[in-house]
């Protein structure tokens, strides 16, 4: 009786301490906002984008967006602008503030960019409700291209 006690005992002290790591493995993974972190940004509703490009910093933002997913069409000056708008097919134009003038916003939603706390920005946003700064990073860029485009998708 003694030796089936101390078997069992054994055995049961065998299963906790084996069961015990199965639980470990991976765990940790799965918990809501721990385990494995991504440095890549993603789009979940992929658009494309027209992008007017003027500096060097945001050459750079347009190729972080096409990391991200989007198609991205990059134009360096107004010809380009006007001949790619003409040609349709945009989801999202992306210019600074002053070249408005040059974009038809029935075809494709307008994200201006403008200096950030500036009377322009306040101008931008009370024409189109969105703007992004000329400062700002792809993050800013990404939240308002979702934006617009479930806005769209709502219209």
């Amino acid at each position: 009786m003694k030796v089936r006690t101390a078997i069992t005992a054994i055995i049961t002290v065998a299963a906790v301490t084996i069961s015990s790591a199965a639980f470990a493995c991976g765990e940790s993974l799965y918990r809501v906002g721990k385990g494995v972190s991504y440095r890549a940004y993603s789009a979940p509703l992929p658009a494309n984008l027209l992008v007017y490009a003027k500096t060097d910093q945001q050459k750079e933002i347009a190729a972080q967006l096409a990391k991200a997913g989007h198609g991205v069409r990059l134009v360096e000056s107004p010809e380009q602008l006007t001949t790619e708008l003409n040609k349709g097919g945009y989801d999202v134009v992306i210019a600074p503030f002053s070249s408005r003038s040059n974009i038809d916003t029935t075809s494709a939603t307008y994200l201006p960019i403008v200096a950030s706390g500036t009377s322009e920005q306040n101008e931008a946003k009370g024409l189109y409700k969105r703007s992004v700064t000329s400062d700002g990073d792809v993050k800013e860029y990404l939240k308002a291209i979702h934006r617009a485009l479930k806005k769209a998708a709502k219209a």
